[in-house]
């Protein structure tokens, strides 16, 4: 009989043991599922899942973006952009290679804080696999006809010689691979981008541009962060190398 009390008593205490263990577990998880805001990185920084719905859902279907794909992202930062995406997305195994010049926005410990406050956001991992090459002035860094996939987002006004980048971005990809490209139009009396005061191009200009640099332009889509207020929409171009 003492046996038997002894042993349904260890049998309560274990139980109970289990159940503040799973306890603790849950209370762990669900701590490590809220977006951790003290995170340091560059880009933006929305914690609302419906908010990055709206301003991503538009061009996220526009890149038809596949498990297995590998994509370079120029001029990414710390991979903000992808971090949005991939909140909302399914992704299980993407692969990009995030590509800036400024090592102090792309750097490894950004780019973990990125992943994780998105993964926070989202309450699990994003399913994306994230390198990192610093570039210069003069070269990309990147193996020549290597590439299907390569974007440039909202950056190509920033940059003094565009025809130089668009001809080092045709370099590196595969015959018949897509550039995708996003860019704040100039409209008239607005041909000033409202962050970096850099002027601001027409689409005629953007596709003259790549199809005097050996690109054929396929698609677009306006006003792809699906926001139609202001004077300048925001524009995404499929071009294709030739």
């Amino acid at each position: 009989m003492d046996g038997t009390i002894h042993h349904s008593q260890f049998t309560i205490h274990m139980s109970k043991a289990l159940f503040v263990i799973l306890l603790l577990l849950s209370f762990f998880s669900q701590a490590q599922q809220k977006p951790r805001r003290g995170l340091a990185f560059c880009g933006w920084k929305y914690s609302d899942t419906a908010v990055i719905r709206r301003g991503f859902e538009r061009q996220l279907a526009f890149l038809q973006i596949h498990d297995g794909d590998t994509i370079v992202d120029i001029g990414s930062s710390s991979g903000a952009v992808e971090g949005c995406l991939g909140v909302i997305s399914n992704f299980q195994n993407v692969h990009v290679v995030l590509v800036d010049i400024d090592s102090g926005c792309l750097n490894r410990e950004r780019v973990d804080n990125m992943l994780n406050y998105y993964a926070g956001v989202k309450g699990r991992p994003l399913g994306l696999d994230l390198s990192i090459v610093n570039n210069t002035v003069d070269s990309l860094y990147l193996p020549l006809n290597q590439y299907q996939h390569v974007w440039m987002m909202n950056t190509l006004h920033e940059i003094p010689d565009k025809d130089k980048m668009i001809r080092s971005m045709h370099a590196v990809l595969r015959k018949g691979g897509e550039l995708i490209l996003s860019e704040m139009l100039a409209r008239p009396k607005h041909v000033i981008h409202g962050g970096c005061r850099q002027p601001l191009m027409t689409e005629q200009e953007i596709q003259a541009m790549f199809e005097r640099n050996g690109f054929k332009q396929a698609d677009a889509l306006m006003n792809a962060n699906n926001v139609t207020k202001g004077p300048n929409p925001f524009y995404m171009v499929r071009f294709i190398k030739q």
